[in-house]
C-alpha cells in the first residue's frame, strides 16, 4: 500500500491543448466527471496539525474518505495520504458521529488520464480556473511537465482547500 503522494500542480491558461499533447503523448482518459469534495475538521484540530481530513463524492456515487498528512520539504508536494472507498453516507454519518464537521465544501470536474505511471488530472474550479496535478515520482513529473509545455512558473504550491480558505477570508 501506498500511503505518501508526490504530486504538483500547474495553473492552465489552455485546457484544450493540454488535451491534444496528452492523447498525442498517450495518454489515456480513464475517468471524467463531477467531484464534491467536503474537508472536516473537529473545532481546528486537522487544521491546526496541518492535517485534512476529506471525503470525496463522484457524480457516479463512488466516494472516498481521504486523510492527507502535513506537506514534507520536497522539490514537489509531498505528504502522506491515506484513502480508502467508503459508503459516502456511512461515512459522513460517522464522521458527524465522531465530533467532526464540515469546513469547507467545493465542487470540481474533473478529467483523469493514465500517463505511464503517472496519473494526470485536469480540474475546473470555477472560482479559480483550470489545473493540471501530476501525480507520480519527481523525475517524472519534471519529464511530463515538459512534454506537456508547463513551466516552473506556471507551478501552483497551493492546495484547492488553501486556495479556498485564502478566498474565503
Amino acid at each position: 500500500m501506498k500511503f505518501f503522494e508526490i504530486e504538483q500542480k500547474y495553473r492552465l491558461k489552455d485546457p484544450q491543448s493540454v488535451r491534444t499533447l496528452l492523447k498525442k503523448a498517450g495518454a489515456r482518459k480513464i475517468r471524467e466527471g463531477l467531484e464534491f469534495n467536503e474537508f472536516f475538521d473537529k473545532g481546528r484540530f486537522f487544521r491546526g496539525q496541518k492535517v485534512a481530513l476529506r471525503l470525496r463524492r463522484h457524480g457516479n456515487g463512488q466516494a472516498l474518505l481521504t486523510l492527507k498528512g502535513p506537506r514534507l520539504r520536497s522539490r514537489f508536494t509531498r505528504r502522506m495520504e491515506i484513502e480508502t472507498a467508503v459508503d459516502y453516507r456511512s461515512a459522513k454519518a460517522m464522521l458527524e458521529f465522531l465530533g467532526c464537521e464540515p469546513v469547507m465544501q467545493y465542487k470540481k470536474k474533473r478529467e483523469s488520464y493514465r500517463f505511464g505511471r503517472a496519473l494526470v488530472t485536469l480540474d475546473h474550479l470555477s472560482r479559480f480556473g483550470w489545473f493540471l496535478e501530476i501525480e507520480t515520482q519527481p523525475r517524472e513529473i519534471a519529464r511530463i511537465a515538459g512534454k506537456l509545455g508547463l513551466r516552473p512558473e506556471d507551478r501552483e504550491p497551493r492546495s484547492y482547500l488553501n486556495m479556498l480558505f485564502q478566498w474565503k477570508h
